[in-house]
């Protein structure tokens, strides 16, 4: 299990018995996502920064192994590995969404006029590695086909438009189909991406978080968590005071965001 810390430095710790194994420095500003490997690669952590760069870092040893930089002045805001062989790296930075070559570590394109505010989000579909879903603070997610040649013109296939500026996306159902969506004024949706339908909106999220139980008001959301093996979506909702709640998102028919499953108290969260 890793952290980001406001140091910019990362701390690694066992997420079995919260046994702390050591510390990774490199980034020299903000770390806005981090991401482990997938199977093939499991000793290796990624991270990005607002310093230009997204780095690699071996667990065993916690030293750097591999970095891409897109420049001192570009902030990355979160990064993805897909494509057919999942070398191909894709970056939100600023407005536009980069693509390296991870081997060569060579830029292979860039995609400048889909989004018109910063790209927070980039995320290949698993279990459809050439699909590409960008989120931005434009309210917009475009799904890009990266099969073929690389540019707004062919790989462009549709657009979503929530209306507001996106902080997080990721994925659920059935291979993957659908899209779920937390915006920063702290709305919930679901779509499903490849037919462009949105399914679920859910503009009084907190709420509706509020309300299933006896709590403090759900002041914002964390982040959302699909576990596939019982097809449940849960929305992770805290309070000011340092309470997270685990809420199960029912999101078929009218909807509803139900009693929470599980609580904890004593965090604090900086949202960004």
């Amino acid at each position: 299990m890793a952290v980001s810390l406001s140091t910019n430095a990362m701390k690694l710790y066992s997420p079995v018995t919260g046994q702390f194994f050591g510390d990774f420095k490199g980034h020299s500003a903000t770390i806005n996502h981090i991401s482990f490997s997938g199977p093939s690669t499991p000793h290796v952590l990624h991270s990005c920064s607002s310093d230009g760069t997204i780095r690699a870092w071996d667990t065993r040893s916690l030293q750097q192994v591999s970095c891409v930089s897109a420049g001192p002045s570009l902030e990355i805001f979160s990064f993805s590995f897909g494509g057919s062989d999942d070398n191909l790296l894709a970056a939100g930075i600023k407005s536009q969404v980069f693509f390296w070559d991870w081997r060569t570590k060579k830029q292979v394109a860039c995609l400048e006029e889909s989004h018109m505010d910063d790209v927070t989000q980039v995320h290949f579909v698993p279990d459809h590695q050439n699909k590409l879903v960008s989120a931005s603070v434009d309210g917009l997610m475009c799904i890009f086909d990266t099969g073929g040649d690389i540019n707004e013109d062919d790989c462009l296939e549709s657009v979503l438009n929530m209306g507001t500026s996106i902080g997080k996306v990721g994925y659920l159902g059935d291979k993957n189909r659908k899209l779920w969506c937390l915006t920063h004024i702290e709305t919930l949706s679901v779509w499903d991406w490849e037919d462009a339908r949105l399914e679920a909106n859910f503009e009084d999220a907190r709420s509706l978080a509020s309300d299933s139980w006896t709590l403090e008001h759900v002041d914002y959301f964390v982040d959302c968590h699909y576990s596939g093996e019982d097809d449940h979506l849960w929305v992770i909702g805290g309070t000011n005071a340092g309470t997270l709640g685990y809420f199960p998102v029912n999101y078929a028919g009218k909807g509803a965001i139900g009693s929470p499953a599980s609580c904890s108290s004593g965090w604090s969260y900086r949202y960004r």
